[in-house]
């Protein structure tokens, strides 16, 4: 039993005939009519009466062809469903940013993307690694862009390597680091840290200024994952924060804040990740190789 039979059989239902009904689906009438002769043996069932000028569904039939009916219209309903999805992830792509520095990498290759796909509507995310995970499992989104570390350990993710992600520690205009032309881990410890999250990016961090992948109980850390919530705290305290690249020429942002002239932390493996069991949408796969390059 296949759709073909059942199209067949409701053909030959709802036009009354098999000649009619060949010439409506488009096959040859011996064909059809071989073929409901098949569905009948397969079934044990004659489906239906034939008469001078005509068929009609026998009892047992009408069950039958009403049930195939059924079937072809949740087969079709399916077919629309899965083709307005394909449509829908044609027309919208969401991304996943873990830990949230990592969003400066947007900031050149969406306006790229963009510009191949106007139409597009994006939905960029700031979230810890393991929401960042969770949403591509569960499909709530179609890329992350994070930490290599964190994600290549997940088997179902195919991964495309980015450049590394160069991580600057900042302050406050006016903190007392501001004024060391060198600085080194041991001045960044004697104050509170801000990092945006505890795992995924922080190994780097963190193996660097405490010379272990976690961070000791007893230093005072925030862990913030909103940037501009981070900055603020920065902002009002002696604390130290992390920030992209991308800042190094940020006037606005050198207004407020001091990059600090330490530059021997690791950088962070970063890459792009997705499902391997999905494939991409057309503009899904431009922002990985605009990234990529």
């Amino acid at each position: 039993m296949n759709t073909t039979k059942l199209r067949y059989i409701v053909a030959v239902d709802r036009f009354g005939s098999m000649t009619a009904a060949a010439a409506a689906i488009h096959v040859s009438q011996p064909s059809l009519t071989r073929t409901v002769a098949e569905v009948e043996k397969e079934l044990g069932v004659i489906l239906f009466e034939r008469r001078a000028r005509g068929v009609i569904a026998t009892q047992q039939g009408r069950s039958i062809i009403d049930r195939a009916a059924r079937i072809l219209a949740d087969i079709e309903r399916l077919d629309m469903d899965a083709r307005e999805f394909r449509e829908y992830r044609e027309a919208h792509l969401r991304v996943c940013i873990s830990p949230p520095p990592l969003i400066t990498l947007m900031n050149p290759a969406l306006p790229q993307l963009l510009a191949h796909y106007p139409q597009l509507k994006v939905d960029v995310k700031s979230v810890s690694t393991g929401e960042a995970i969770s949403h591509l499992r569960t499909g709530d989104s179609d890329l992350i862009i994070g930490p290599t570390r964190a994600l290549e350990e997940k088997r179902e993710f195919k991964i495309v390597p980015l450049k590394p992600f160069d991580a600057y520690f900042f302050t406050r205009r006016d903190h007392p680091l501001s004024k060391k032309r060198t600085v080194t881990s041991k001045h960044i410890l004697h104050y509170p840290l801000v990092l945006p999250e505890r795992d995924g990016s922080s190994p780097e961090i963190t193996n660097r200024l405490f010379g272990e992948t976690e961070i000791p109980s007893d230093h005072p850390t925030h862990i913030i994952g909103h940037f501009p919530l981070a900055c603020e705290v920065v902002a009002a305290t002696d604390a130290v924060a992390t920030v992209g690249q991308a800042y190094l020429g940020n006037k606005e942002f050198l207004k407020r804040f001091n990059i600090l002239a330490f530059t021997t932390a690791d950088k962070l493996n970063v890459c792009c990740a997705y499902r391997q069991d999905f494939e991409l949408s057309a503009p899904a796969t431009a922002l990985v190789n605009i990234l990529a390059r």
